[in-house]
């Protein structure tokens, strides 16, 4: 899966109406936490790669630019994934 909207899967069952963000899917062998926000719709791993936190208690921070793991506040970039303030730990974005 990618960034271009040629790229995107459509995710069974998740009606942006009614479903409750953020939502966990599961997409082949991937666990993937679905975030809105505004109009905006993004993926992530479902487990933090530091130490495996889960993604789906994550705050969005920085209007939708950043993401923080709970667990031990670890911050990423929604972009791409790329460390903000833990070096050598990137997140898969979808």
């Amino acid at each position: 899966m990618g960034t271009r909207a040629d790229d995107w899967q459509p995710v069974d069952g998740l009606d942006p109406a009614s479903v409750a963000f953020p939502a966990r899917v599961q997409y082949a062998e991937e666990g993937i936490v679905i975030f809105r926000n505004g109009e905006h719709f993004f993926g992530v791993q479902q487990a933090c790669p530091h130490q495996g936190g889960a993604m789906s208690a994550a705050v969005l921070q920085g209007n939708g630019a950043m993401i923080r793991c709970t667990r031990h506040n670890y911050v990423f970039r929604t972009a791409n994934g790329n460390p903000v303030n833990c070096p050598g730990f990137r997140l898969k974005v979808f």
